[in-house]
């Protein structure tokens, strides 16, 4: 057994979500959000750490990831260990040497209501077109919210979904639904190339593993525009946020046209965070921002001085249509006794009702 291979068994058996090792160091593993030290083990060797991530990929994707990492790049890549889990793995270069970052992806992955999806999510797999966004830090989830609501669409629709991820993390099976999965730098180059392309590829919906260049971003919102399901990602930590980042990405001369099309095309927003529960193990708490009218015109029109107030007032009154802040999702846990309120960040003032 490679040594890469006992320290995922041990990261597996220890519910470990993340494995971090760095020469000379003893490697560290994550566990409901903390990163705790391997006590009584010794630093990997690196170097045969490296070969041995590369001996799991297939040839064609090994000697392009190996020519990567020989030119002095960071290499990003997937792979399944066994029938246990996918594993996303970067390795990199520090100045203690050789370092390894490996995100453990269990194979059985949760469904939409054991993660706690909110309902008015779950609804939204049934439209036929419009962008919807996921967003939150990295390492809270995202991914796996959205293999999940891609795992209700493939029970209830018949429908080509394409998805543009880097890497590959969940690898989904075509039940009802048809996927085709493209990954970046192995079957196509750019986010924005892989979706220039899509058109011609005739998919109902898209998954987008992250809208992070402008390029990408408008050619999202003109999928959503003609008709099509966009699901994509974002890394910032409010729904707010969100469309401030989607919006500044864009020279000043195109805003008002991006948001035009941002507040005629997006369907929501759901940001999300993982707080750890009193019993052991991770929960999500969720906000969620659905355009009512008033929502869309304080998209389309930045004139108004408090559009970031009408649209948070909008998530704290919304609750009938499915609508909440994080504070309230976050109140609501500690309030059912699920998570501790020392356990909540600072950032996250709660009101007492």
């Amino acid at each position: 057994m490679s040594e890469l291979h006992q320290w995922l068994e041990y990261a597996i058996t220890h519910n470990a979500t993340d494995l971090h090792m760095t020469s000379g160091k003893v490697p560290r593993v994550r566990i409901d959000g903390r990163l705790v030290s391997t006590n009584g083990t010794k630093p990997a060797d690196m170097r045969r750490l490296v070969e041995d991530i590369l001996t799991m990929l297939p040839e064609g994707e090994r000697e392009n990831r190996r020519k990567t990492w020989d030119g002095g790049e960071d290499v990003d890549c997937a792979f399944s260990f066994e029938d246990k889990a996918r594993v996303r793995t970067n390795i990199f270069r520090t100045s203690k040497g050789i370092a390894v970052a490996l995100r453990i992806i269990p194979n059985k992955r949760l469904t939409a209501q054991e993660i706690g999806i909110p309902l008015a999510v779950i609804e939204m797999c049934k439209q036929k077109g419009g962008l919807f966004i996921i967003t939150g830090a990295n390492g809270t989830g995202k991914t796996s919210t959205l293999a999940a609501l891609m795992d209700v669409i493939n029970d209830t629709r018949s429908v080509h979904i394409l998805t543009i991820e880097d890497p590959i993390e969940y690898q989904m099976e075509d039940k009802k639904s048809w996927f085709s999965q493209r990954e970046i730098g192995q079957h196509v180059n750019e986010f924005y190339k892989a979706l220039r392309s899509a058109v011609r590829e005739n998919p109902d919906i898209v998954m987008l593993g992250e809208m992070r260049d402008l390029n990408t971003t408008r050619t999202a919102l003109e999928l959503a525009e003609t008709g099509h399901l966009v699901f994509a990602t974002l890394h910032t930590r409010s729904a707010l946020a969100s469309i401030d980042r989607i919006i500044g990405q864009f020279p000043s001369g195109e805003q008002n046209q991006i948001r035009l099309m941002l507040s005629e095309s997006l369907l929501g927003i759901l940001a999300q965070t993982l707080l750890p529960r009193k019993n052991g193990g991770l929960i999500a708490a969720f906000e969620l921002l659905l355009p009512d009218t008033g929502i869309r015109n304080a998209i389309k029109d930045p004139s108004k001085s408090n559009v970031n107030a009408i649209m948070r007032n909008a998530m704290q009154t919304g609750s009938q249509h499915g609508m909440m802040t994080m504070e309230q999702s976050i109140r609501r846990l500690v309030n059912e006794g699920i998570v501790d309120v020392a356990d909540v960040p600072a950032d996250y003032v709660l009101k007492d009702k």
